[in-house]
């Protein structure tokens, strides 16, 4: 009971925040970055989406030089140790881990300085990723998550634990940005969901999670909503459907669709919805999709197309959150976060 009025009160709060941003005149540009974070992690931010989505789009690449240059461009302290490590290590076969940069910088909020924190992961690089991201449960130790995903996320946990004790950060003055595209979408899911829960390094109104062609992670509780962690997802992107839902598994946080599933091409969805329905057949669980694996990491070209174009890639999603009326995406996804709270009717 206590819990179901905490969160009411939440949502209380993003709706009076609102209100006062949206007649406030404030604007959300680019050389007012900070002013994203006074808002409480729980209010969905259209302009704090397309930096994050920027963020992830630059973090691709052999080596960490882009994310770098692009987040010293956002006034952070880039530490590369962490970067260049990373980025290496990924590579190497038989791995489950992932490429990722940590950047700090000082931000203040009303009368308060805070430290915030970005943590930008890497999509897919290479065929190592690659094996990674179809190992669902290999050791048959991880039921619950996907291992591929729950190992590299675990390994970036250790690296930021340092990285923050390092800094000598203060939980209540601590602020994270955490945020990725495909694969890194996925770790950046599970690790935004881990921190969120422990409230260990800060507090979950103090974690932004924004997450972008995110697949499925984990075998969700039907209790948890977290409701800072907002994953934008095309209906016509199959990396977005595995591991199926069919097996139990979905996201952490609140999925919206983007673009809706009415502005797509119908026959995109249909081609979709014909793959879907092939791996369902082919793998009806996850022991069947283990002894498939093989063959379908062998086609992988063929089932989820690649290039600027597809409906995975993050140009594309910039492109929808360019052309989207902020507020019927921002009311959207309000009911979406009402849609994950538990029943309240007390009568």
């Amino acid at each position: 009971m206590i819990r179901k009025i905490k969160w009411l009160l939440t949502i209380s709060t993003v709706v009076l925040f609102a209100f006062i941003s949206a007649n406030s005149g404030i604007a959300f540009a680019s050389n007012n970055r900070e002013l994203l974070f006074e808002q409480p992690s729980t209010q969905f931010s259209l302009d704090l989406a397309k930096l994050s989505l920027a963020l992830s789009s630059a973090a691709y690449g052999d080596t960490s030089a882009t994310i770098e240059k692009l987040l010293t461009s956002y006034g952070f302290t880039n530490d590369s140790i962490y970067d260049k490590d990373s980025y290496q290590k990924s590579s190497a076969r038989d791995t489950d881990l992932a490429g990722y940069s940590f950047a700090h910088k000082t931000i203040q909020c009303g009368d308060r300085d805070f430290t915030l924190i970005a943590v930008v992961v890497r999509g897919t690089s290479g065929e190592s990723e690659w094996i990674s991201n179809f190992n669902i449960n290999n050791s048959g130790s991880s039921p619950d998550v996907h291992e591929g995903f729950q190992k590299a996320e675990k390994a970036l946990l250790s690296d930021l634990n340092a990285y923050v004790q390092a800094l000598h950060c203060s939980p209540s003055s601590t602020k994270f940005l955490i945020t990725g595209h495909s694969r890194g979408a996925a770790v950046a899911n599970l690790l935004a969901a881990e921190l969120s829960e422990g409230e260990t390094l800060a507090p979950r109104t103090n974690i932004y999670g924004y997450t972008f062609a995110t697949p499925n992670v984990a075998k969700i509780d039907p209790e948890r909503y977290d409701l800072n962690i907002f994953n934008a997802v095309n209906p016509a992107d199959i990396v977005t459907e595995i591991p199926l839902e069919t097996w139990g598994y979905g996201k952490y946080g609140v999925t919206y669709s983007l673009p809706e599933k009415g502005q797509i091409d119908a026959a995109d969805l249909a081609s979709n919805q014909k793959v879907l329905i092939q791996f369902a057949s082919m793998a009806p669980t996850v022991e069947d999709f283990n002894k498939i694996k093989p063959s379908f990491l062998s086609e992988r070209a063929a089932l989820i197309p690649t290039g600027d174009s597809s409906t995975h890639a993050p140009e594309v999603y910039m492109h929808q959150l360019d052309q989207i009326n902020p507020e019927q995406l921002s009311k959207k996804i309000f009911d979406l976060q009402l849609e994950l709270l538990p029943d309240t009717n007390y009568a």
